[in-house]
């Protein structure tokens, strides 16, 4: 049987055709929605709130339950150890926690991710939860073994804390990631 060519109309969508806004705006859903989550959050986090303010005395009293989260785990290993603050002091090493050793910036960024990224809802906060916890069990790792570092390779600290570390604390995040989103059901072609 011959089809015969039916003239196509001008309204309708072509292949790779962007002339149509609400077709643009659904490939850039994802990175609007990310950016949506994430913008307002490092906002938060990072804005320079006054040293006397509320929100400075909330960031201080997270970082100071931070460093005895630290402690406890870097003391079932040194019994010196003692937290004042947002202070791990031992007998041969001491170190601060501070806003950016909270790895908040990683966890921001997966957060935003996996909220944004296209599943259940269910599935959404199920992943987030689970992100925010692995990051912090990988980030009170990462200040053990700084801490570790300290006390008995001073030479790696520093390489260790502003390079390897955050190299690491990433690629889990990218893991946990890549781990919590769903998977397409077809087959990879080679």
């Amino acid at each position: 049987m011959d089809r015969q060519a039916q003239p196509r109309s001008d309204t309708s969508p072509r292949a790779g055709d962007n002339s149509n806004p609400a077709s643009a705006l659904v490939g850039l859903r994802y990175p609007l929605t990310f950016a949506a989550i994430a913008v307002p959050l490092f906002v938060v986090y990072c804005y320079p709130y006054a040293p006397e303010g509320a929100m400075a005395a909330a960031a201080q009293s997270y970082l100071s339950a931070y460093a005895r989260m630290v402690g406890t785990v870097i003391s079932l290993l040194d019994p010196s150890i003692v937290v004042v603050g947002n202070r791990i002091s031992g007998r041969m090493f001491s170190m601060m926690i501070v806003q950016t050793c909270d790895a908040m910036e990683v966890s921001i960024l997966l957060v935003a991710a996996l909220a944004s990224f296209p599943m259940s809802l269910r599935r959404r906060v199920i992943s987030v939860m689970c992100a925010i916890l692995a990051v912090v069990l990988v980030n009170v790792l990462r200040l053990c073994v700084l801490y570790w570092l300290g006390a008995h390779a001073p030479s790696w600290f520093r390489r260790a804390h502003e390079t390897l570390a955050p190299l690491c604390l990433v690629a889990s995040a990218v893991g946990v990631f890549l781990l919590s989103i769903p998977r397409r059901g077809g087959r990879v072609s080679s």
